[in-house]
């Protein structure tokens, strides 16, 4: 068995370290060169009709323009993916699609207390509401706000690390703004309110779950190399600290992979949230925890080795994997969830990053990508985004 330990970015190796600052969004933005290898499949893939007749390209933007929050969490995987297409191509095309998507995000924002129906906050920041009935109505929602703003922050620093910035002062402009909007409307704003709440300005980002904790860590991990603001990047780092310690106290080495529970084993010394109950992390939301630790590590987070991302290969080839079958299952530790039956098979937001660290997993995921799963949890873009730019890096 061969390990590849793939991080090249836009053929560059990033770290988080290096030091960074990034942008935000302005209306009529030119775009630069829209340059695409139309014979790329995972192009064919993005603009191709999929359910309903809708293609992923025209189902973003139409989900981008709507400002209903609830939106934002689906939207993860358009954004994380057009990230990934420029990772492995660097073709202005990806950027361009991308900032479509950013700019009507944060056009559709509102200040917070003249939101029609808000019930809650009311305050200067912008915002958005839930317009989902069935899903925190009429309120605003700091976890489905991270989901998208996440990887919106990995965005503006993938930039950083190409020559788009320096191709026109509009570029620039533009970056500087939406990492400004980042900086207020998405991270000042939770702390501010997670204060006001829980007399504890990390609550709202720590939670009471690992997965729902990654989505913060993650996005306080690319904030912390992009910001200038001294206050946000203490205040950045010690989130990602706490997260990393948290996390630690609950994976647990079973054959050599990691196990672990989604709610947190041990709160003492943090901010987060105790639970009542221990719970298996499902590997559905446990994609989002590998997807952080991937990420930290790529990053230079000295809290995550090389080891920690074998052992969660291990979890994948050891537990969540049905060779026989071509399936994963629910749980990370191979049980089954009645609650959510067959959600194990999405696996393409951080799972299938783990392809570039070990063969086997590569395969299977591989093997995988041929089952019709793909379609059926709507994740074919952003799992074959994922595995080509793996491809790319290993070429």
């Amino acid at each position: 068995m061969r390990f590849n330990c793939a991080w090249n970015i836009i053929g560059l190796k990033i770290s988080l370290l290096s030091g960074l600052l990034l942008f935000m969004v302005i209306p009529g933005l030119p775009q630069n060169e829209n340059i695409i290898d139309a014979n790329n499949p995972i192009y064919n893939i993005y603009i191709r009709p999929g359910k309903g007749g809708i293609s992923e390209e025209e189902q973003a933007l139409k989900k981008s323009k709507s400002g209903d929050v609830f939106n934002f969490m689906n939207l993860r995987k358009t954004i994380g993916a057009l990230n990934a297409m420029i990772t492995a191509t660097g073709e202005p095309y990806w950027i361009n699609q991308q900032v479509r998507i950013i700019n009507n995000l944060l056009q559709t924002a509102q200040t917070s207390s003249v939101i029609p129906h808000n019930l809650l906050f009311r305050d200067e920041f912008k915002s958005w509401i839930s317009l989902n009935p069935n899903k925190n109505y009429h309120q605003e929602v700091p976890l489905s706000e991270c989901y998208s703003f996440l990887y919106i922050t990995q965005f503006l620093f993938l930039l950083r690390h190409t020559d788009w910035l320096e191709k026109n002062e509009n570029n620039l402009q533009w970056w500087n703004h939406t990492l400004a909007f980042i900086e207020r409307n998405i991270w000042t704003k939770w702390y501010d309110r997670s204060f006001a709440t829980y007399k504890n300005h990390y609550r709202y980002f720590l939670r009471t779950t690992t997965d729902m904790g990654s989505n913060w860590a993650g996005l306080a991990l690319y904030l912390n190399a992009l910001t200038a603001d001294t206050t946000i990047k203490s205040q950045t780092a010690l989130l990602t600290q706490q997260y990393d310690t948290l996390l630690k106290r609950n994976l647990k080495v079973r054959q050599g992979a990691y196990i672990w529970n989604s709610t947190y084993n041990n709160v003492e010394g943090s901010f987060a949230g105790a639970s009542s109950k221990n719970t298996i992390q499902d590997v559905s939301h446990g994609n989002q925890v590998v997807a952080y630790v991937v990420a930290a590590y790529e990053a230079g987070n000295k809290n995550w080795l090389i080891s920690d991302i074998y052992k969660f290969a291990n979890t994948v080839k050891f537990f969540m994997y049905n060779r026989e079958h071509n399936l994963f299952r629910d749980n990370v530790d191979g049980s089954s969830d009645e609650k959510r039956p067959g959600w194990g098979n999405f696996v393409s937001d951080g799972w299938v990053k783990l392809a570039g660290y070990d063969d086997e997993v590569k395969a299977i995921f591989k093997q995988f990508g041929k089952t019709k799963k793909l379609q059926k949890y709507n994740q074919e873009f952003q799992f074959k985004a994922n595995l080509y730019k793996i491809d790319q890096q290993h070429e």
